[in-house]
């Protein structure tokens, strides 16, 4: 049986909400701490800060007055320092239920008062209205590529224009052949990563294991031109997954 990308992530969020975002065994739910949650949030400060740095720099404009929107926003890393730039709203959202409750109360706790979390069902976004500025960061790549093209259209859609999007999208990966091809049968087939935890763990444990999909940077640029002929591009590298941050500045 093939694996359910959607249904993945809302595993991670009942179970390992902050692993899921960034895989360091620090921020495993059997082992955070209140130093290392306020380390996974600090690395949501220094993103939100090189954002604004890269908006300025490429642009000469900032977010104060921006509706910003960050589809994907898990607990709240990014969406919640996203809301303390701006004097406008900020909208999170994400597909897990329980992922948005972590989200609303940490909202809660950093007195963010500009920002609501919205639940998506997979494809279709919730109606929200225009951004000025939306993010998507490290997401799109646990999505099946069709459905997650489906939902850049969407996100441009939604974006003023004027207004500036930045996402993140892999497109490959250097690792050997053999050590990916182990990883891709766990994180596509449910079957053998069933057997691979059972035997690792030597109990009926099953780890989760998020998909790693690339998006084809032609179709992407194909996409983009409908939009905008002002594309700048930062290339990523995560664990050995080579991927993109695209900022578009939409202009029809």
């Amino acid at each position: 049986m093939k694996t359910n990308t959607v249904e993945t992530w809302k595993k991670f969020g009942k179970e390992d909400p902050y692993y899921g975002v960034l895989s360091d065994p620090k921020y495993k739910s059997d082992k955070i701490t209140d130093k290392g949650l306020s380390d996974f949030f600090a690395t949501g400060k220094t993103y939100v800060m090189e954002t604004l740095h890269r908006i300025e720099k490429l642009y000469g404009s900032d977010l104060s007055n921006a509706a910003i929107l960050d589809f994907g926003c898990g607990v709240g890393r990014l969406a919640i320092p996203f809301s303390f730039v701006t004097k406008n709203r900020t909208v999170g959202i994400d597909v897990s239920p329980e992922i948005l409750e972590k989200a609303k109360s940490h909202a809660m706790e950093m007195k963010a008062e500009n920002i609501e979390f919205l639940l998506s069902e997979g494809k279709t976004l919730p109606q929200t209205g225009k951004f000025d500025f939306i993010n998507s960061y490290i997401v799109l790549q646990h999505i099946e590529t069709k459905s997650g093209m489906l939902i850049i259209q969407q996100l441009l859609d939604r974006l003023e224009v004027g207004g500036i999007m930045q996402i993140q999208a892999t497109y490959g990966n250097n690792w050997p052949k053999i050590k990916y091809f182990h990883y891709y049968l766990r994180a596509h087939y449910s079957l053998y990563n069933f057997v691979y935890s059972c035997l690792k763990n030597r109990s009926l444990k099953v780890e989760p294991m998020m998909q790693m999909n690339p998006y084809d940077p032609k179709e992407l640029f194909s996409l983009f031109s409908r939009y905008s002929n002002n594309i700048h591009i930062e290339l990523t590298d995560h664990t050995g997954f080579l991927g993109a941050s695209y900022m578009i500045k939409r202009e029809f």
